[in-house]
């Protein structure tokens, strides 16, 4: 594990917050001078901490109407590895996030389409062929109330 001291953390809480702060306006946050902020960047991100910058988009606004949760359990006696049964779908743009889990099943999808009709054609066309498949489980958001939210991150 990344030893992180405190003008790290700032460092993330800051960048969490707008990752598009100038390196002036990122320094004067944190108290730490441009190139002081720009070395602890550089090891954040060569380090792995900091694993790229990304852009948040608004789904309606791209006619992504519809948040599925998908469980899928698979017959691990049917395949080499349970990971396998999954790969397909990983590569699929529907597919926003995946999780192994523990409970009563084995993998966490979740979707993001357009209609119910389109999660309906997903489920058909992607997840029911799937081989190894012993049980599916759907819900639907019915609304997102917060969604990606922040990493905690302990700054004194």
């Amino acid at each position: 594990m990344t030893s992180l001291d405190r003008f790290d953390l700032k460092l993330l809480q800051a960048l969490q917050r707008d990752a598009r702060l100038t390196l002036g306006a990122l320094s004067e946050a944190v108290s730490l001078s441009p190139s002081q902020c720009s070395r602890r960047l550089a090891r954040l991100e060569r380090e792995g901490v900091i694993q790229g910058y990304s852009l948040r988009l608004d789904p309606p606004s791209l006619g992504l109407a519809v948040t599925a949760f998908i469980f899928i359990s698979v017959d691990k006696q049917r395949m080499h590895t349970p990971r396998e049964a999954v790969a397909a779908l990983l590569a699929r743009e529907e597919v926003i996030e995946c999780h192994t889990v523990t409970g009563n099943h084995d993998f966490l999808l979740k979707v993001m389409v357009e209609s119910l009709g389109a999660l309906s054609h997903f489920l058909a066309e992607a997840v029911s062929p799937m081989e190894g498949l012993r049980d599916v489980a759907t819900q639907v958001a019915m609304e997102s109330l917060k969604t990606n939210g922040p990493l905690r991150v302990e700054a004194g």
